[in-house]
């Protein structure tokens, strides 16, 4: 099953197609390496996906479901987002950021996933402090765990790794990857390095100019 199917998605601003033709597959439980250099058309993709921009032509399809004018009746409920910066509010903790959250779109035992999701990402110990104080590592780990607040099937994660030190990288990198070993979710990650995602994808894209030059999977990479 594919999980994420688009054929000709095309999205223009003015003059400028951020977005040409692109051709996409993501099958379920894959996690998917979009790779790209900055202004390739990753963010306007992934945005397109998650129903926070309007395409200009083409189509996308999701869990099968077909997007309408109206979007998805459906689908967008079951996926997870961190494109570009987490909305975090910076005077209210880790815990009560998850919680509002949780509380807004209905979870059942919010305290108790919240508390999973901080232990999940690595900031169990960190739940009471005001998210201002935060390194951008640690805001990227809870702009995560935000992601995961209502148990997606799909997440979509914009440069996740951007700007943060090694160590860092590796904490979110293995809370995603048991994330996709453990719950079976498919992953859309975005970069402009291909190292930062051949230790985990288990497919890739590499977009140029709005376009997809080639799908492969990972053992055709090696």
């Amino acid at each position: 099953m594919n999980v994420i199917q688009i054929n000709g998605l095309t999205k223009a601003y003015g003059g400028t197609r951020a977005v040409d033709g692109l051709n996409m597959r993501v099958g379920q439980g894959d996690i998917y390496g979009f790779v790209g250099k900055n202004g390739a058309g990753k963010s306007t993709t992934m945005k397109m996906i998650a129903g926070l921009v309007t395409p200009t032509s083409g189509s996308i399809k999701l869990f099968d479901e077909q997007r309408t004018d109206g979007g998805f009746s459906s689908a967008f409920s079951r996926i997870g987002t961190l494109i570009e910066q987490p909305g975090l509010l910076p005077n209210f903790s880790a815990f009560e950021n998850l919680m509002m959250k949780a509380l807004s779109i209905g979870v059942v035992r919010p305290r108790e996933q919240c508390t999973e999701l901080l232990t999940l990402v690595g900031l169990e110990d960190a739940g009471a402090r005001k998210t201002k104080k935060f390194s951008l590592g640690m805001k990227q780990r809870l702009g995560l765990a935000l992601a995961l607040v209502g148990s997606p099937d799909l997440l979509l994660l914009d440069e996740p790794f951007n700007g943060i030190d090694p160590e860092e990288t590796r904490a979110l990198r293995s809370a995603l990857m048991r994330l996709n070993h453990e719950r079976g979710v498919t992953m859309v990650i975005s970069s402009h390095v291909l190292d930062q995602l051949n230790r985990m994808a288990t497919r890739f894209g590499v977009i140029r100019e709005g376009s997809m030059v080639r799908e492969f999977t990972e053992e055709e990479l090696h």
